[in-house]
């Protein structure tokens, strides 16, 4: 096991790198927006491949125009907020409006775009252990209470666990989530994987990706509780952008993306209620439409203006907390 680390210059600031070589597995972590960058795993015949999207340099990461939150943790909240507005205790709120009307990912410069601070690096045992910090500021894009937020990465053999935790000064919302962007193939296209993800029911949207109610997934083509081959999938709906009621709680199967070409598996459990799938379906240059697969474990959208979909908020004295593990295997 090697762990190295190395700044590099980016318009956003200095941007640590973190290189991680395990026994069959390397990772590759950036201090901006927390996130990961590379990750090669083997295929059935012992090759590591690339199988996370990834841009030419570090640098270009840090252009907003050219990085669609590859594999970062998005915050102050995952997903989008209708009309860039919420009202919490009586108070309305206006936040930065970057996706048409609505909020986005925290918006212009939601905690994607920040250079974290790398608070601990540990090693021990074929592990390695990164925690990134960030201080957001009250009004932050528009979102109340100063909040302190922790992403930590486990990364092992096989593994990358990642664990979220934030508390505040004053009440506000919070959806901590992974924006990674899986190819298992390191091509052009993830229509030859296979996607399976065991939920009775998906959210509903207007014309602007804002939940309008919950469905039943049964006899309708976003059915993913057996495993669906993505060719006839991506044809027939045009490509996936749909949030999944994972039920249950605790720790628990949410998906597994697969490629049976080369074996490879990824697997996702979380305590998350929520899965957005997303197909990568307005991806740009140097990538290709549907030449990946997120699977964002999260808050639902909208929750701050919709209750009935779930918990949004956190207040003084609480502690938000998050966990998804991502397993990778060979068949």
């Amino acid at each position: 096991m090697t762990v190295s680390t190395r700044p590099e210059a980016t318009v956003a600031g200095d941007v640590t790198v973190i290189d991680i070589a395990l026994p069959r597995m390397r990772v590759q972590l950036l201090s901006l927006g927390a996130g990961i960058r590379e990750v090669e795993v083997p295929d059935r015949e012992g090759n590591l491949g690339h199988v996370h999207l990834a841009l030419p340099t570090v640098a270009d990461h840090a252009d907003r125009a050219l990085n669609p939150h590859l594999g970062t943790t998005l915050g102050r909240y995952a997903n989008r907020i209708a009309g860039g507005r919420f009202t919490l205790d009586g108070r309305d709120y206006e936040l930065d409006v970057n996706n048409g009307p609505n909020t986005l990912h925290g918006g212009t410069l939601g905690w994607d775009r920040l250079i974290w601070e790398v608070a601990d690096l540990g090693e021990s045992d074929d592990v390695v252990t990164v925690e990134f910090t960030l201080t957001s500021p009250d009004g932050d894009m528009g979102f109340p209470g100063t909040v302190h937020a922790r992403t930590t990465y486990v990364v092992s053999p096989g593994q990358i666990v990642m664990h979220y935790a934030a508390h505040t000064d004053a009440p506000t919302v919070v959806s901590m989530a992974n924006h990674g962007y899986w190819n298992l193939a390191g091509s052009r296209s993830i229509d030859d994987h296979e996607l399976q993800v065991p939920a009775q029911r998906k959210l509903t949207y207007d014309e602007q990706q804002i939940p309008t109610g919950i469905m039943d997934v049964d006899g309708t083509v976003y059915d993913l509780r057996q495993t669906q081959t993505l060719r006839p999938l991506l044809n027939s709906t045009g490509g996936l952008d749909d949030c999944y009621v994972i039920d249950g709680e605790g720790l628990r199967f949410a998906a597994e993306l697969a490629h049976p070409a080369s074996g490879r598996r990824l697997s996702v459990h979380t305590d998350a209620p929520g899965m957005q799938v997303y197909s990568g379906n307005n991806l740009r240059a140097p990538f290709a439409v549907h030449q990946s697969m997120s699977l964002e474990a999260q808050r639902m959208p909208d929750a701050p203006n919709q209750p009935s979909l779930g918990a949004s908020v956190l207040r003084p004295g609480e502690a938000y907390a998050a966990t998804t593990v991502i397993h990778f295997t060979v068949a």
